[in-house]
């Protein structure tokens, strides 16, 4: 799993995009009247999705993305519609 080296010109722009889809995803839980525990039946450890839910830089994989888009009913690219 690569993570954004500090160094690099880019990194506060993929903080700020990891810190968008974690208010998205709070966001769509809430307004879903969802708990933390119904993500599991989407692939995702509650824990997992406490994490992503807690800290930003938790989501670090297109594959965590395309579960959290699946456990929101939406396209990946919707989720990313940041």
């Amino acid at each position: 799993m690569q993570r954004p080296n500090p160094d690099s010109i880019y990194y506060d722009e993929f903080m700020q995009l990891q810190q968008k889809l974690r208010d998205k995803i709070v966001a769509l839980r809430k307004s879903r009247k969802l708990v933390q525990e119904d993500t599991a039946d989407y692939e995702l450890s509650v824990r997992q999705y406490q994490r992503m839910e807690q800290d930003p830089t938790a989501i670090v994989s297109l594959w965590q993305i395309f579960k959290l888009a699946k456990a929101h009913n939406l396209n990946i690219h919707e989720l990313l519609n940041l």
